[in-house]
Parts: C-alpha cells; structure tokens; sequence
C-alpha cells in the first residue's frame, strides 16, 4: 500500500514580513517628528511667565508710560544739557503686547507673534512664536548690547534656539537689522571683533548717546545735547 505523500510546507507569509521590514523605520521617524515638533514647541520659563503677566487694564497703563517716558526722553534730548532715563522691562513688554500689534503690526516679520523681552546684566533676552506654515515654535535669542562709540550701539547675537534646539545666529543679526530699521532706525551690520553685529546709529539734533547700562529688569540710557550753534 503506497505511502500518503508529505505535503510540502507553506511558504511564509511574505506580506506580513515586508510589513514588519518597514513599520520599525516608520515608527522612528515618526518618533522622532513627534520630539522635534514637540522641542520646537518648548518655551522658555521667562518667555512664558511674561507672556502671561498683566492684564488688559494694566498693560495698557504700562504701555502708556513708555510711550510718555520715551516723549519725555525725546524732549529732554532736544535741549541743551544732560539727560537720562530709566525704560522698565515690564513697560516694554506691555507695550510688546498691546501698542505694537495695534499700531505697528509692520514691523514684525511674517509669521512672528507675542515677542518678548528679558532684561539681565549686560544682555536681553527676545522670544516670540514664529509660525511657518502648519508649525510654530518658539524663538528665543541672546542679544548683547553695548555702546560702542557715542551714539552707535552695538546689538550681537550670542545664542539663538528654536524651542530647545540651538540654531545659527547669523540669520537673526540681519533680522534684527530688519526690525530696527521698520522701526525707523538707521542700521548696518557689520563684521566686529569677528562676528556679525548691527551697529545701530542714534541721536540728532546735537543729542549724544554717551551712556547704555542694561540691568536686571530696566536698562538705563544718558547721554548730553549740545546747544545749536
């Protein structure tokens, strides 16, 4: 009596392994979009406590004192003698935040919103949201301020980041030239002590820039005009 023939074993299931083969790398770059977005979308602790400090009432009076304390700068610029002024963070930042969209809209860049500012010793810190089509983040920068020569100050960018992720600087010392100069101020960037800087030119009218202090919470300007002759 002839044996049963042994049925041959199946072949595997090829599908099921060329799945497998591609759902590990997909699954990793998914991953790693999901990390990206999500450290782009990081905020610095400073950023986000000024961005909710204050409330309508108060940053309107805030910002109208800067508005006042600037014209008075301006004034006392005009005349003959000494002059000196001290621009509070916390106006600044109302003035950021109701004044400036209303009013001045244009001088941001495209897809920037909600800028901050951060006033320490020697340096300021700048964030705002920056969107670029369907994603947005964080931008935060390092800006060191000094007076280089009466009435020409020097802005350098010494850190830049997107949410957690350091980024070139470079780009944001022309940006920042951009701003300035929407803003009605005459600036050139340059090549100093081996960086790239925006050199920002101040003053008229006789009225010297002699004095830039940047402390914790205010920077303080002073300066001298000369009377005409």
């Amino acid at each position: 009596m002839p044996m049963p023939a042994t049925p041959e074993p199946s072949p595997p299931p090829r599908p099921r392994r060329r799945r497998s083969v591609w759902v590990a790398p997909a699954a990793g770059a998914a991953a790693i979009v999901v990390v990206a977005i999500a450290a782009a979308g990081w905020a610095p602790g400073w950023y986000a406590e000024r961005v909710a400090v204050g409330d309508a009432t108060t940053d309107e009076r805030d910002a109208r004192r800067l508005v006042t304390a600037a014209a008075g700068l301006q004034a006392a610029a005009g005349r003959p003698g000494e002059w000196a002024a001290a621009i509070r963070e916390r106006e600044l930042n109302a003035w950021l935040a109701t004044d400036l969209p209303r009013n001045h809209a244009t001088a941001l860049p495209a897809g920037i919103r909600e800028p901050r500012i951060g006033l320490e010793p020697g340096r300021i810190r700048v964030a705002a949201r920056a969107a670029a089509g369907p994603l947005e983040g964080t931008v935060s920068l390092v800006v060191e301020a000094r007076l280089r020569a009466p009435n020409q100050l020097e802005l350098a960018v010494s850190e830049a980041r997107l949410g957690l992720v350091p980024i070139p600087a470079g780009p944001f010392v022309h940006r920042l030239a951009a701003v300035c100069g929407r803003l009605g101020l005459v600036t050139q960037v340059r090549r100093l002590d081996g960086r790239s800087v925006v050199v920002v030119s101040l003053g008229g009218r006789g009225a010297v820039l002699r004095g830039l202090t940047v402390d914790a919470g205010e920077f303080v300007v002073a300066g001298t005009t000369e009377e005409a002759r």
